[in-house]
């Protein structure tokens, strides 16, 4: 097992760089969508996966963003989702996964906790009252911008600079944000083998929403720290 690194350490470098160099045309990525409007399924492989994230990267960087900056996703459980949230982390700065379904109150007051500068919302997801200095990214201006000119190169974050913020469920409370930091990751690595016996080889299955931190692990860090396949259904979840 590998040594928790001293110096620099960048989680999305960690899960999709090192594929990227080792084995760049190994699927990464399957986005299988409702088989009933038969729509085709995306794939995308490290090559391809690490290009989008280090555009995001960049075009992130392009908006003036400062490294650490909070930017809260509201999107859809698609690639695009999936692609924000590591392309953030490859560049420095911190995302904030939210779930579709929660209230404008909620968001809202996510977005004056946390601090963020910028959402990424779904169209139709309009918002009230946004709090002043938030910007506001469309579904459309994130897919742009994982086809933008310029790659970033990963941000030499340290091991316990953040990496992602996750607010809890607010059941008993008002929701609290968890700060994760960039060496989260490798507190991952004893279940690989330990749990589930995950390769290179694998595909993973996951039906989870990305606003949370089983399916952020199980669905995408793992395969991807592993080099193996992350598969996203987005199709009806009927059983």
């Amino acid at each position: 097992m590998t040594a928790v690194p001293h110096q620099t350490f960048n989680m999305a470098q960690y899960c999709i760089g090192r594929a990227a160099e080792g084995r760049p045309d190994h699927p990464a990525l399957i986005v299988v969508k409702d088989p009933k409007a038969k729509q085709p399924a995306e794939n995308w492989d490290y090559r391809e996966l690490q290009s989008a994230i280090l555009r995001i990267a960049a075009a992130l960087k392009k908006l003036g963003l400062q490294p650490g900056a909070r930017i809260l996703i509201r999107l859809e459980n698609t690639s695009t989702y999936a692609l924000l949230f590591y392309g953030a982390i490859a560049g420095g700065y911190v995302p904030l996964p939210t779930s579709t379904q929660l209230t404008d109150t909620d968001v809202r007051f996510m977005l004056t906790d946390s601090g963020a500068e910028l959402m990424a919302c779904c169209e139709s997801m309009s918002l009230d009252g946004i709090p002043n200095g938030v910007r506001i990214l469309s579904t459309g201006d994130v897919e742009r911008m994982m086809r933008g000119p310029e790659q970033a190169d990963y941000t030499a974050t340290k091991p316990d600079d953040p990496a992602f913020l996750i607010y809890t469920s607010g059941t008993t409370a008002n929701p609290k944000g968890v700060l994760h930091a960039q060496r989260s990751c490798l507190g991952r690595r004893p279940m690989y083998q330990g749990w589930y016996g995950l390769t290179p080889q694998d595909r993973m299955l996951h039906a989870g929403a990305f606003n949370w931190t089983f399916t952020l692990g199980t669905g995408l860090t793992d395969p991807w720290a592993n080099g193996a396949t992350s598969i996203v259904y987005t199709g009806e979840k009927d059983p």
